[in-house]
């Protein structure tokens, strides 16, 4: 009686987690992967009571958080050189635009370079970061701006970028992306710090607190 009555209550008690578990709402990044939306890099499944979701507006206020999130916006443009990096745009809730520079984490992947005005999503983390002038200049050459805008950057900026796990973008019409050349698939021994950016450390890594 006594062990048919635990197990009675173990079911009660597994009924409510399970529901709650198959309540979760995906996120609108996962919904669109989920509808077929070409996905590159390394889709981690997200959903709405976990990861917030960000438009380049509001993803700042997440900045360096280490919290994964899922960014919304409109592709306003793109590395037209390899595809490692993308620019979000979108309206704020104040009427004016706002952007947000997405670089794809560890130069592991590539997006389309025509891939300008389309909506897209990007998972990962919000970090801040001083750019350098080179940095900065090797942006604006793969955005193919001019000389002389190239030339008129003299000074770093400190800004809010976006480290994307990956980069989920509506599916046809789109050029087929770069491959990764076989010296960027291998960790590097001295990573240049002026051109890529660091990956988020974990909360872990930087408590430095060991594990029981």
């Amino acid at each position: 009686m006594l062990i048919r009555t635990f197990a009675l209550r173990t079911a009660l008690v597994a009924v409510p987690f399970s529901v709650l578990a198959s309540c979760q709402k995906p996120t609108t990044a996962q919904a669109s992967a989920d509808r077929g939306w070409s996905v590159y890099g390394v889709l981690v499944e997200t959903n709405t009571e976990e990861h917030p979701e960000v438009t380049p507006e509001s993803a700042a206020a997440y900045a360096d958080s280490g919290q994964l999130v899922a960014l919304n916006g409109t592709v306003s443009d793109v590395c037209k050189t390899m595809g490692c990096w993308l620019q979000f745009s979108e309206e704020g809730t104040d009427g004016k635009d706002y952007t947000i520079l997405v670089m794809n984490k560890d130069h592991a992947f590539f997006v389309p370079r025509n891939c300008t005005g389309r909506r897209a999503h990007a998972i990962g983390q919000v970090i801040v970061e001083t750019h350098s002038v080179d940095m900065l200049k090797h942006l604006a050459a793969d955005a193919g701006k001019s000389q002389a805008e190239i030339d008129a950057i003299t000074q770093p900026e400190k800004r809010v970028i976006f480290i994307a796990d990956a980069v989920i973008l509506p599916s046809g019409g789109l050029e087929k992306p770069v491959e990764p050349l076989p010296a960027e698939q291998e960790m590097p021994s001295a990573p240049d710090t002026q051109m890529t950016p660091a990956a988020p450390a974990s909360p872990a890594a930087e408590s430095g607190a060991a594990q029981p």
